[in-house]
């Protein structure tokens, strides 16, 4: 079960990213797209998959695909004041808090 504080932060990466207009409802795994997760000790984890159909067919544009959104990511969650962290090698996008930005922007 999760502490109340990796509840808190699940839930505002959530808001960000819907805020954001990416959009979070389930999809069947053969569709792909974002998955967010809180990993107890690290964060809360961000990763985009898409269709293995897509992937097979086109692994370059795949490729290319996912390094944009995982740079978007990044830019939409540091942006709106949190601490994260990219990690290219498996596409994922850490966040460990509120960075001082956005501690700013919450009046602490």
């Amino acid at each position: 079960m999760l502490d109340r504080a990796d509840a808190v932060l699940l839930e505002q990466v959530h808001t960000v990213l819907r805020q954001a207009g990416f959009a979070l409802s389930p999809a069947p795994d053969v569709e792909g797209g974002l998955s967010i997760r809180s990993d107890p000790g690290r964060g809360v984890v961000i990763s985009w998959t898409t269709a293995a159909e897509v992937t097979v067919k086109n692994r370059t544009a795949h490729q290319q695909v996912a390094a944009a959104v995982h740079l978007a990511l990044l830019a939409i969650m540091t942006g709106a004041g949190y601490a994260a962290t990219g990690k290219p090698a498996t596409g994922e996008v850490v966040i460990t808090g509120v960075g001082h930005a956005g501690e700013a922007a919450l009046g602490r």
